[in-house]
C-alpha cells in the first residue's frame, strides 16, 4: 500500500457535503413554503401572519442570517476548492487563497464567469431576503403618517408571512447548491485541506496537473512572496516581514471597496436625517436611538418639524407594498442595495484568507512547529480572524436589515438611527480588513501569505507526519553561504547579520558572498534628493571611480577578487547600468543581454529603482551585479 504524501483532509469534504446537503433541503423547504404562502394569499385575498412580538420579528432574521452565513461558508468552501484545483490544472494557481467569485477557469464551466455571477446572484438573494420574510405590523406608525385605513383590525398583533421574500430565498440557496453540486462532481481535488503547506504539496505531487506541477527553485530559501517574481538572491534575515498589502495585487482594491462602505453609509444617513429635519411629509422625527427601531406612536408638541414622536425617526418611501407586484418591487429594490454590501464582504474573505494562511505558515518557526493533519473545518472555528469576519456578515447584513426594510402595506421605510448604525458594522469591517492588511508577520520566516510557489521554495523537506519547523541547515553545494529549510526537529534561527540562499551560477563569472573580501565593504550613505532611490538598510556597497550620481554599483569580480577600479571611497555609488551608459564599462564584464538587464533590473532606469518604493520593510539582495 503506497504511503499517502499529502491529507485529503476527507472529513472536512464530509462536512462541507453534510452543509450541501442542508442547502438543498433549506432550498427546497423554502421554495415549497414560499408557494403556498402565495397561494393562501392569492386565494384568500390576505397575506398568512403569525403571532409574534415587534422585538422577536427584528431579532429573528439575526438568526437567519447566521444560518445563511453558516450554509454559504460551506458551499463556498466546495467551490473555491473546485476553484483552486482547476486554476492549478491551467497553470493559474497563484495563492492559495483566490476571490473565488471574481476569478474564472477557462476550462472548469462551474467556476466559469457565467456561473460565478449566478452564484453570487444567489447569495444577494439569500442574504437579502431574510429581513424580508417577516412582515410587521405598525398600527401607531400608520397613524401618524395618516394611513390607518389600511390595516384592518385585526391587523393588530403578529407578522405577515411575505411569501415574495420565501421564495427568493429558496431561490437563493437553489441557485448556490446546483453550481456547488456541479463543481464538486466535475472537479478531482486532490485535497480538501485548507491548510497552504498541504496545498502546496499537492501541487508538487498532483500527477493529475503534470504539466504545470510546481517546482522548488533553488537559491530563494530567504525570499518571500514579495520577491516571487524576482531571480534568486540572497538576502539577510529581519526580524518582520512586508505587509499583505504589498503581496497580493487584489488587497489594496478590496480595501478600497470596504472603506467606501462606511463612507456611503454616512451620507444614506445625513440625507436621510436632512430630509427629515426639513420637514417631510412622508417621515416622522423620532429622539429615540435604541439599537432597534421603537414605535410609540407619542408624538412630541415641541417640535421643529412637521411631527415628532419619543419613538425611531423614520422616512417612508411611499412604495406601497400591497398586492403582489408592490412586494415583488419593495423585494427587489433592498435585494439591489444589499448587492454592494455582498459582494464587498464576500472581497474581505480574500484578505481573513490570506491572514489565516500566513498565520498557519509561521507556525513553523513557533516552539510546536506546524501540522498540516488537521480539520479545516474545526481549524476554521478556531481562528479568530474567521469568527471575527462571519459575525461581521451576520451582523452587517442584520443590521442593513433594520436600516431599510419592508413594512406590511406601508412600503418601503428607512431608520436614520440604524443606517448610522449599519455605517459602524461596516467601519469596524473595514478597520479589521485594514488591520490585518497592514499587520507586519514577526519573525524571520520569509512571509508567503499562501503564495503556492514560494511555500514549495522553502520548503526543502517534507514531513509525511505533517510536523516542520523552519530553521538554518547547512550550507548546500559545500559554500559557506547560509541556507535555511524545514526538518521534523527543532532548528536554529537564522542571524540578521548574515546572508542565506544564494547558490554559485557555475555557468556566470560572477562571485558568491563568501568569495568577496570582507575589506571592500563600506558604509552605505544617505540617499542624495532627487537621486536614486537608496534603500537605508541594505547592506553595504563597493564604492567605485570615477564619481558619479549617487546610486549602487557594485564590480564584477573573477576569481574571487574585486574589482581593480574599486575603492574605499565614501559615497558617489554607481549602478551597472548607469556606468555602461556612461561610456565607462567595467574592464571584465560581459557582453551578454541577459547580463546587462540583469544588473540593470535594480538600477534607478528600472520600475524597482533602488528599492526606494519598499522603505526598509522587507530583506534585500546583498549585493548588486551578482546573482548567488
Amino acid at each position: 500500500m503506497t504511503r499517502q504524501k499529502y491529507d485529503d483532509s476527507a472529513n472536512t469534504r464530509w462536512w462541507c457535503v453534510f452543509g450541501l446537503v442542508t442547502s438543498w433541503f433549506v432550498a427546497i423547504i423554502a421554495l415549497l413554503a414560499g408557494a403556498a404562502c402565495l397561494y393562501v394569499e392569492i386565494r384568500d385575498q390576505k397575506a398568512a401572519q403569525i403571532k409574534m412580538s415587534h422585538k422577536w420579528r427584528e431579532v429573528l432574521p439575526l438568526g437567519l442570517n447566521i444560518l445563511v452565513t453558516l450554509l454559504n461558508d460551506s458551499m463556498g468552501y466546495i467551490h473555491a476548492c473546485s476553484l483552486r484545483w482547476s486554476l492549478q490544472r491551467e497553470g493559474k494557481l497563484d495563492f492559495n487563497s483566490n476571490l473565488r467569485l471574481l476569478t474564472a477557469s477557462q476550462y472548469s464551466v462551474p467556476n466559469g464567469y457565467i456561473p460565478n455571477f449566478f452564484y453570487l446572484a444567489g447569495i444577494v438573494l439569500a442574504y437579502g431576503s431574510t429581513s424580508l420574510v417577516f412582515l410587521s405590523y405598525n398600527p401607531e406608525l400608520a397613524r401618524l403618517l395618516e394611513k390607518e385605513k389600511l390595516y384592518e383590525s385585526d391587523d393588530i398583533n403578529g407578522v405577515h408571512i411575505n411569501a415574495i421574500a420565501l421564495l427568493t430565498f429558496g431561490c437563493g440557496f437553489f441557485l448556490q447548491a446546483i453550481i456547488t453540486n456541479w463543481a464538486l462532481v466535475r472537479t478531482d481535488i486532490p485535497t480538501w485541506s485548507s491548510n497552504p503547506l498541504d496545498v502546496a504539496r499537492a501541487c508538487i505531487l498532483d500527477d493529475s496537473a503534470d504539466g504545470y506541477r510546481v517546482k522548488q527553485r533553488q537559491g530563494r530559501c530567504m525570499m518571500s512572496v514579495h520577491y516571487a517574481n524576482e531571480d534568486a538572491m540572497s538576502l539577510r534575515p529581519i526580524p518582520k516581514q512586508r505587509r499583505m498589502i504589498s503581496a497580493h495585487p487584489h488587497v489594496r482594491r478590496v480595501l478600497y471597496l470596504l472603506c467606501a462602505l462606511p463612507v456611503l453609509a454616512g451620507m444614506w444617513g445625513g440625507g436621510i436625517y436632512g430630509y427629515l429635519i426639513k420637514g417631510s411629509r412622508n417621515g416622522i422625527y423620532g429622539r429615540s436611538w435604541s439599537l432597534l427601531p421603537v414605535f410609540t406612536g407619542t408624538t412630541d408638541a415641541n417640535c421643529v418639524t412637521k411631527q415628532c414622536t419619543n419613538g425611531t425617526s423614520i422616512l417612508n418611501m411611499g412604495w406601497s407594498a400591497s398586492g403582489t407586484a408592490g412586494t415583488v418591487g419593495g423585494v427587489f429594490l433592498i435585494i439591489a442595495f444589499q448587492s454592494v454590501i455582498t459582494l464587498s464582504l464576500h472581497c474581505a474573505e480574500l484578505i481573513v484568507n490570506l491572514s489565516r494562511d500566513e498565520h498557519i505558515w509561521r507556525k513553523l518557526i513557533g516552539p510546536r512547529g506546524t501540522n498540516g493533519h488537521y480539520n479545516s473545518v474545526y481549524a476554521a472555528f478556531t481562528s479568530w480572524q474567521t469568527i471575527f469576519l462571519f459575525a461581521m456578515k451576520a451582523g452587517v447584513h442584520w443590521m442593513f436589515g433594520l436600516a431599510i426594510n419592508l413594512q406590511y402595506n406601508l412600503g418601503v421605510n428607512m431608520h436614520p438611527p440604524q443606517i448610522f448604525y449599519f455605517a459602524g458594522f461596516c467601519l469596524v469591517a473595514a478597520l479589521f480588513g485594514l488591520f490585518l492588511s497592514v499587520t507586519r508577520p514577526k519573525g524571520y520566516l520569509p512571509a508567503s501569505f499562501g503564495h503556492i510557489r514560494t511555500i514549495a521554495d522553502i520548503v526543502d523537506e517534507w514531513a509525511d507526519s505533517g510536523c516542520m519547523f523552519w530553521g538554518v541547515k547547512e550550507s548546500p553545494n559545500g559554500t559557506n553561504l547560509g541556507f535555511t529549510g524545514t526538518s521534523t526537529r527543532r532548528l536554529e534561527q537564522p542571524d540578521e547579520r548574515k546572508f542565506y540562499g544564494g547558490q554559485k551560477d557555475y555557468g556566470d563569472s560572477r562571485v558568491t558572498i563568501s568569495e568577496i573580501p570582507l575589506d571592500v565593504i563600506s558604509p552605505v550613505e544617505p540617499p542624495v534628493p532627487g537621486g536614486f532611490g537608496v534603500y537605508p538598510s541594505r547592506p553595504a556597497q563597493v564604492p567605485v571611480s570615477p564619481p558619479a550620481q549617487q546610486g549602487y554599483f557594485v564590480p564584477m569580480a573573477q576569481h574571487g577578487q574585486p574589482h581593480p577600479q574599486a575603492q574605499h571611497q565614501q559615497g558617489n555609488y554607481h549602478t551597472y547600468a548607469q556606468w555602461s551608459h556612461q561610456g565607462h564599462p567595467p574592464s571584465h564584464a560581459h557582453s551578454q543581454p541577459s547580463q546587462s538587464s540583469t544588473n540593470s533590473r535594480y538600477s534607478g532606469n528600472s520600475a524597482y529603482s533602488g528599492y526606494s518604493n519598499y522603505s526598509n520593510q522587507s530583506t534585500e539582495p546583498f549585493l548588486q551585479g551578482y546573482r548567488i
